[in-house]
């Protein structure tokens, strides 16, 4: 019962994550083809700096709330209201300090009072996040899909009207803001009714949350800087249209890792349980789910580069056709992310997390380094660069790590039949690159499967068999 639970609330999540993606991307499409180059980099700008600053609002809430919440005669309501009121205390703070750094940067008046604006959504969304834990306890992740589906739509139709109506930047960004507090009130409410969720203002308790969660808020950004400073650095040395073209391709990006993402908090359970357990086992499901990576990351980032013309003319309007290279370079950051998201979840199944915060520093730094190096010169070519670089680095660090701890390394042998595999897809996308698009992915796709059944590089049979470990 317990397992059709999990599976039932898996395919509704990943269903509803799925259609609000697309649903980002149509409006990433009307925003690029109402917006000038100038307008549409300056909003590039402001989620750039309301990301940085919700990493920075997380401070390890989220994870703490699942980890409280799940222990042994916890007091729920207590737990997650106390959270909950942190998170909207602190989160007020810390955006509202971010017109302020915006000041130190070289932005127009514009793109200034638009961070002003889209703070207020971002302050919503951070209050939405940690409320999750609630449901991911409760096994009703899809309610906060849902949630997150009826912002997007929302948010799609007042685009639409915005730029009907002619209403301009500010219009743009508060439509952001609106979408995101109608998540909220979804979230809040459904979460109040399920945990009679309060505000609860407690000094002391506050204090005792984040004597505990600093660890993780530290964590999170040290990732975030080195994944996320590469548009922000950019902003500083490049004029806004430069920004607009190098986010385009990257909310791409954005777009795509969560896949990998979702695939590996699958087996994540089997794979923290025989960690130590069961060793054998948990090499054989670790190695089968690198296997599969390797024949979702390689067809994904090789195809990538047949359609990389159609598929930023299809979001940018025709207005981005230097974004097609910028997208090939970061879809090689795709690729190597798909590992990364499995080895970094096997470390912390070994309990190497102190090596895997020592790696992020590493990649922190290696990141800084470059991009302020760099992109002065070398713009959104150097970003992208870097991007690949940094993940690179830190992958093979974490890959090290995972060697050293359980004296194991996965095999890439299914390398060869999947590049096998590649070539007849390669091929077909080579030939009729100028055909329709959705003719090319699913016909690309079909034969590449096709393919993959031929070489052997893996039966249905063991895909079923992983999924049910």
């Amino acid at each position: 019962m317990l397992a059709k639970k999990i599976a039932l609330n898996t395919i509704i999540s990943v269903a509803g994550r799925v259609l609000s993606t697309g649903l980002a991307l149509v409006s990433i499409g009307l925003l690029t083809r109402s917006l000038s180059r100038a307008d549409w980099g300056e909003y590039s700008i402001m989620l750039t700096f309301g990301g940085i600053f919700a990493v920075l609002a997380d401070l390890g809430l989220y994870q703490y709330l699942v980890r409280e919440i799940s222990r042994e005669g916890a007091d729920e309501r207590e737990i997650a209201s106390q959270v909950f009121s942190f998170r909207l205390a602190a989160s007020l703070l810390i955006f509202g300090a971010a017109p302020l750094v915006s000041l130190a940067f070289p932005y127009s008046a514009q793109a200034r009072w638009g961070i002003v604006i889209g703070m207020a959504g971002f302050w919503f969304l951070s209050g939405a996040q940690v409320l999750m834990g609630v449901f991911q306890k409760h096994l009703r992740m899809e309610k906060v899909a849902l949630a997150e589906l009826a912002g997007r739509l929302i948010q799609l139709g007042l685009i639409w009207l915005a730029i009907e109506l002619q209403l301009g930047f500010y219009a743009i960004v508060a439509t952001f803001v609106l979408s995101a507090a109608i998540n909220f009130l979804l979230v809040w409410l459904m979460a109040r009714w399920r945990v009679g969720l309060h505000l609860s203002f407690d000094w002391p308790y506050w204090q005792k949350i984040f004597s505990v969660s600093y660890p993780l808020a530290i964590s999170g950004v040290l990732t975030m800087i080195y994944f996320s400073p590469d548009s922000l650095i950019l902003s500083i040395f490049w004029p806004a249209e430069t920004v607009g073209a190098y986010r385009l391709p990257y909310k791409i990006l954005e777009s795509l890792i969560f896949f990998p993402a979702m695939f590996v908090g699958l087996i994540m359970p089997v794979l923290s349980k025989t960690a130590f357990n069961d060793r054998a086992k948990f090499k054989q499901v670790f190695q089968k789910a690198n296997d599969i990576l390797v024949m979702l990351a390689l067809p994904l980032v090789a195809g990538t580069f047949f359609v990389s013309p159609q598929i930023v003319d299809l979001l940018g309007g025709g207005n981005y056709p230097e974004a097609a290279v910028i997208l090939n370079l970061l879809m090689l950051a795709v690729g190597v992310i798909f590992f990364g998201s499995l080895f970094s979840f096997g470390l912390i199944a070994l309990e190497g997390q102190k090596k895997l915060l020592r790696i992020s520093a590493w990649g922190a730094i290696f990141n800084l380094a470059a991009n302020f190096i760099l992109i002065p010169k070398f713009s959104y070519w150097a970003a992208a660069a870097t991007t690949v670089l940094t993940e690179l680095l830190v992958t093979i660090l974490m890959l090290a790590a995972i060697k050293k701890i359980s004296q194991f390394r996965p095999s890439f042998s299914v390398l060869n039949r999947v590049l096998l595999a590649l070539l007849p897809m390669a091929a077909f996308l080579f030939y009729f690159q100028q055909s329709n698009f959705v003719f090319l992915i699913s016909g690309g796709g079909l034969i590449y499967l096709a393919a993959l059944y031929l070489t052997g590089a893996i039966s249905l049979g063991e895909i079923k068999e992983l999924i049910k470990k």
